[in-house]
């Protein structure tokens, strides 16, 4: 049996703030879309990776998650990042997330699997490679760094080819002014009987 309760939303009076960059790896001449161009990348990653304690990455695919794991993992000489994403079992998936909150494992490679607010731990900083799909899922995902109030959410955006790069860029400005598309919330309709 339904019953309606009161419900207060409270809302926080300091703005959230973010930081976001794009970075594009080899500069103009950087090829794109061949091995030299993931090649690049899973270097810029290997340098961030590096210089933090734990780093998030989000990318747009499984395929992605498992390619740049692997790519990191071997230019590295060894197992500094692991991919999640949803065709990992759940009990492999906790495993992962543990090791990271714990510092045992120094980066994860996942889809939008670890969007929403799953306890990894602090971190300084989420890169995307890739532009996400929607300025919502940009901002979640950034959120995930510097996740308590007074903290600056930092990430970077690392486009994958030039139209990325254009989109991106769009995304950087929408992001700064708090642009987000309009969500409608699922409505049910209403319980017979």
């Amino acid at each position: 049996h339904y019953e309606k309760r009161r419900v207060e939303i409270v809302e926080s009076a300091e703005a959230k703030r973010m930081e976001l960059v794009v970075s594009w790896p080899g500069g103009e001449a950087a090829p794109a879309g061949d091995d030299t161009r993931w090649a690049l990348v899973a270097d810029e990653l290997r340098a961030v990776i590096a210089r933090r304690r734990s780093t998030l990455v989000f990318v747009n695919s499984r395929q992605l998650a498992e390619r740049l794991a692997h790519l990191i993992n071997e230019r590295e000489g060894e197992t500094v990042a692991y991919p999640h994403h949803g065709s990992l079992s759940k009990e492999l998936r906790a495993v992962v997330e543990s090791r990271l909150k714990k510092g045992e494992l120094k980066a994860i490679v996942a889809t939008s699997s670890l969007e929403l607010g799953i306890d990894i731990g602090e971190l300084d900083e989420v890169i995307l490679v890739q532009t996400p799909p929607g300025v919502s899922q940009a901002v979640q995902r950034i959120g995930r760094a510097g996740h308590a109030v007074g903290l600056v959410s930092r990430g970077t955006i690392i486009p994958s080819h030039g139209m990325d790069l254009l989109r991106s860029f769009v995304v950087c400005g929408m992001v700064g002014r708090k642009d987000i598309e309009e969500s409608s919330p699922v409505r049910c309709p209403p319980c017979t009987g």
